[in-house]
């Protein structure tokens, strides 16, 4: 089953999956750019920019475990069992626990983050 997000109506989403607590990987649609950022930073943190192909293109290699050297981000483990998401064009990079990282991936699989459906 795939999940159309109206996230081009309303500005940052994360995924249905995430808890009450609000610590998650949150996503912005702006025509074809992706922003990335983690609601822990509360708006004051960095945020990954990306155009919506290499977006898309990045979930299709997270969905089958290729994400490397020709993705746009790299997805870094940390010892604690969290993950590092970083930009490659300009390393901008976001922590998120081993919590936040599973809904984030539960909403990938569900199709919540895919640009090209959020916008057909």
């Amino acid at each position: 089953m795939s999940f159309t997000s109206p996230a081009t109506a309303r500005g940052w989403f994360k995924s249905s999956f995430s808890t009450a607590s609000g610590d998650c990987v949150e996503v912005r649609f702006d025509g074809d750019v992706v922003l990335v950022r983690d609601t822990k930073d509360r708006g004051d943190g960095p945020v990954i920019t990306l155009d919506a192909v290499r977006w898309d293109d990045f979930l299709r290699r997270l969905l089958v475990g290729s994400v490397d050297a020709e993705s746009a981000l790299a997805v870094l483990p940390e010892p604690n069992g969290g993950t590092i998401l970083r930009a490659r064009h300009d390393g901008t990079a976001l922590r998120y626990t081993r919590g936040e990282w599973e809904m984030f991936m539960r909403g990938v699989r569900a199709g919540e983050f895919t640009h090209s459906a959020a916008v057909a």
